[in-house]
This record gives structure tokens, sequence and C-alpha cells, in this order.
């Protein structure tokens, strides 16, 4: 019997190739069809003259709305976007939060390894009960534990801690209700780095505004990405993991 070595080759290839593309997406650290999102910030070189990706650094001393710890291993395994706002700001809290509220965190809540860490610039009015009314009256209850947590602390470290977000955050008392603070959003990794694409004349872009639709949806859109490369990078962990 003559073999036809034209199907025989087709059925090989849908018999194994997804194999094959699966093994490489989980194993090989530099497969150049995964798409990933860049590391933001200064980069740290060290003795050897390798460069490591910046991080944010360590914090401490802030709690969320239920009173829970809240500290640099918050990062840790997930992924999260961080914003700073204020629960009596007239201005750019509202649109950012409803932005934040619509586009992402009802999009996203029901992923275990998703986070919103929303930092107040006026802790000294955003007690732990108005910030579980403001949470309340934002997105009504929410499962425990919290994925949108919102965390007072010190109100100068909080300023200081903003600028490792690569945001601002300050008191002003000619701005609308006393404090200016960025309407920004970041993306931070499971490492505590913070990740982002490139726009399109190819300029990193380190943070999302969220007045503007068109960047909160790359924001979706990259979350999406950084969750698939998570998953990558757990797998790839798990399988060094099994080698010991």
């Amino acid at each position: 019997m003559q073999i036809n070595f034209k199907k025989w080759a087709i059925l090989v290839a849908i018999l194994i190739l997804p194999f094959l593309l699966y093994y490489i997406w989980v194993y090989n650290v530099k497969e150049v069809f995964f798409q990933t999102l860049e590391y933001a910030g200064p980069k740290e070189v060290t003795e050897d003259g390798d460069t490591i990706p910046y991080s944010v650094p360590e914090f401490a001393g802030y709690v969320n709305q239920f009173g829970e710890d809240i500290d640099r291993s918050f990062f840790d395994d997930r992924i999260t976007v961080v914003n700073f706002f204020f629960s009596t700001c007239p201005s750019v809290c509202g649109p950012m939060n409803y932005q934040v509220k619509d586009q992402i965190y009802d999009r996203f809540k029901h992923i275990d390894d998703f986070r919103i860490l929303s930092f107040t610039v006026d802790p000294e009015t955003d007690d732990l009960e108005t910030l579980r009314a403001y949470a309340l009256d934002l997105k009504g209850k929410e499962r425990r534990p919290a994925v949108w947590n919102f965390a007072r602390g010190e109100k100068e470290e909080t300023h200081q801690l903003a600028a490792a977000f690569f945001l601002s955050a300050m008191e002003d008392e000619l701005a609308p209700g006393g404090f200016l603070h960025s309407e920004m959003l970041v993306l931070v990794d499971w490492n505590g780095r913070i990740r982002s694409r490139r726009d399109e004349l190819g300029n990193l872009m380190g943070v999302y505004n969220s007045l503007e639709p068109v960047e909160v949806k790359d924001l979706v859109d990259d979350i999406k990405v950084l969750k698939a490369e998570l998953e990558k990078d757990r797998a790839r962990r798990e399988h060094q993991a099994s080698k010991k």
C-alpha cells in the first residue's frame, strides 16, 4: 500500500504542532512571538554590569478600608493598578474612579490575582470609616479579600510615595479641594515593577491617563497581556522547580 506522505505530514502537524507551540510559549524565555510589556523607570546596574528593571521601593504603614495592612508585599504574585485620590476631591477623582470602576474593576474583579490600589492623598480627612463609605458608594458591596483597596497612611510619606509611581501628589491651597495629584493610572506586575506599552511614536508611556478613553482601553488590553505573561511565568517557575 502506497503511503500518502503529504496527508501523513499534515496529520502529524495537526497532532504535534499545538503541543510544540505550547511548550515553547511556556518554557522558552527568548520567544519572539509572545507579546510582553516593557519595564518603565530607570534601570539599576549591578556590580557585574547587568541591568535590573526599576522596582517600586519598600513602603509600609498603610491600611485599607478594612484596616488590613498594605505594604510593598501587596504586589507579590499579582497584577495591580495604582492611582491616587481623595474622597472630597471636587475635580478629577470622580471621573477617574468612575473609569476605573466601569472599565477596569467591573472587568477584572473576579480574577484572583488582580487588585486595584488607590492611595488617599488626604488621610486626615479620609479615615477608615470615610474610605469604607466611599468604596461602598462607588462600587457597592464587595467580596473579601478586597479587590479594590483604598489605602491611607502618613500624608507626607504618601506624597513622596506617589513619585515612586511616576505620579505627583501635594497640598496646594489654590487647587480644587486643596490637593494636587495625578489622574494617571499605573500598572504594576507581580514583582513590583511598573509595566507599560509604547505609544504610536515609539515612546514608552509609563502611565495611563484615566480621563482619556483610548488610554484606558489600552490599559485594559495591557492588563490582559500581563495576565498571560503572569501565567507563563508561573508555568516556567513550576517547571523549573519540578527539575530540582
